[in-house]
């Protein structure tokens, strides 16, 4: 992407996700720079209606398809940035281990353990 690509990416991220209270607006936090970059790598579908959205002025008018498209790269180079991450405090799904069962709230195990063991058998144990 040229430099001038980068500037309208950035024009065009802040009509989509502003400024708001204490949230910064995507060109704030760059996604028109590295987060544009590592989203086209996972996703090279996006590339084409990428450069379609830069010939537009403002997200108005654009191609449904295109403007979907523009959506999920800018949202998804939004939510990568660590900054962002803080501020909602998600930092993505993490593997937690259970110890033991005393690891686990009994108020959320009571409603499996009262109704008891329910599964389909096997049809090959038939």
């Amino acid at each position: 992407m040229t430099p001038e690509d980068r500037a309208t990416l950035a024009r065009l991220a802040d009509q989509l996700i502003p400024r708001s209270g204490e949230m910064p607006s995507a060109s704030e936090v760059g996604v028109h720079l590295d987060g544009v970059d590592h989203v086209l790598s996972v996703r090279p579908d996006l590339v084409e209606p990428l450069r379609v959205a830069l010939s537009a002025v403002d997200v108005h008018g654009l191609d449904p398809a295109v403007f979907a498209a523009l959506g999920e790269i800018v949202a998804g180079a939004y939510y990568l940035v660590p900054e962002v991450k803080d501020r909602i405090g998600y930092h993505g799904r993490r593997a937690v281990s259970v110890e033991t069962a005393r690891d686990v709230d009994a108020d959320l195990l009571r409603p499996v353990v009262e109704r008891g063991p329910i599964y389909r058998a096997d049809p090959r144990d038939l």
